[in-house]
């Protein structure tokens, strides 16, 4: 009788151990959820945690897009700019550069060697660009109704003292 009787108590030591885990895990994840957070529970709910937190991180320079126009932006405030140089990549069957516009510029070069490939130095006196600034307003025409990539290749910035920082860019659907 005396060993049922242990074998009775250790069995309910175990259980009162685990309903003690077991409901500080709860308590612990209650106070994470609704405390801590304050946000919406069914967001940190999701199965994968690579799908819990979904932030955009956009390239030094990028592209988007607004009707026939590919517009320029930044992401980093950049300081006393001289000269701003990018490359865009594209189908040359499909798309073509107009035009570009660029506010506070004294010269705009366009360099193309290759067909599909277009450079561009844009020239500065000494200007410093807020992030999200719109740098330049590329008007491009296509001949067929279709999607294309543009990509935004070889950036980079030179400054007053003519040191030259190199930028990261991205890419766009147009």
């Amino acid at each position: 009788m005396t060993k049922n009787f242990l074998k009775q108590y250790k069995k309910s030591k175990i259980f009162s151990n685990l309903n003690i885990i077991a409901f500080s895990l709860v308590l612990a994840l209650a106070i994470n959820f609704f405390i801590i957070d304050n946000i919406n529970i069914w967001k940190n709910l999701k199965t994968s945690v690579l799908e819990a937190k979904n932030t955009e991180k956009k390239a030094q320079l990028f592209l988007e897009t607004q009707k026939n126009n590919i517009i320029l932006k930044n992401s980093k405030d950049l300081k006393n700019v001289k000269d701003l140089s990018f490359s865009l990549s594209y189908n040359p069957n499909n798309i073509k550069i107009e035009k570009i516009f660029c506010k506070n510029s004294t010269n705009i070069i366009k360099i193309e060697n290759t067909p599909g490939i277009s450079s561009f130095i844009i020239k500065y006196n000494n200007l410093s660009l807020n992030n999200n600034s719109n740098i330049c307003k590329i008007n491009l025409t296509k001949k067929e109704k279709k999607s294309e990539q543009i990509n935004l290749i070889n950036s980079n910035f030179s400054d007053n003292t003519w040191e030259t920082f190199l930028l990261t860019t991205s890419w766009v659907t147009f």
